[in-house]
């Protein structure tokens, strides 16, 4: 099954925080490397961009895109089907951030799952939504 990592997981990954779970982030990571089962979707690369720069500073940001882009995930970006799909899962669930709806609706699409801690997904019916494990 594909899985879509969302900006918490890349988070975990970067944050200096919890040793335990950074390092689960990186064995998932890993993991869907060596499998190849792993999506990219380029509206995280922006968050996680953003909270990085914001947090860290442009140029640990900048190492950061060039980490995430050495990964072997599969980049998708924004097309206009996952781009209707969010729009629509959006009005459906008012609360949604519109990066969570692009997330959602790609792996709807790709009749995957959403790696990610974030409770907005949990409202999504039919998503398979999963942590850590």
């Amino acid at each position: 099954m594909k899985e879509v990592l969302d900006s918490r997981f890349f988070a975990a990954h970067f944050s200096g925080g919890d040793p335990d779970v950074a390092d689960a982030a990186r064995s998932k990571l890993k993991k869907l490397r060596r499998e190849g089962r792993g999506i990219l979707p380029t509206v995280v690369i922006a968050e996680v961009v953003n909270l990085l720069c914001r947090g860290i500073g442009r140029n640990q940001a900048r190492a950061a895109f060039r980490a995430m882009a050495a990964y072997g995930l599969d980049v998708v970006p924004l097309d206009e089907t996952i781009a209707a799909e969010a729009g629509l899962l959006k009005c459906i669930h008012r609360d949604l951030p519109l990066a969570d709806a692009i997330v959602a609706s790609l792996a709807l699409r790709e009749d995957g799952r959403v790696i990610s801690d974030d409770p907005h997904f949990e409202a999504i019916q039919g998503l398979r939504v999963s942590w850590l494990e």
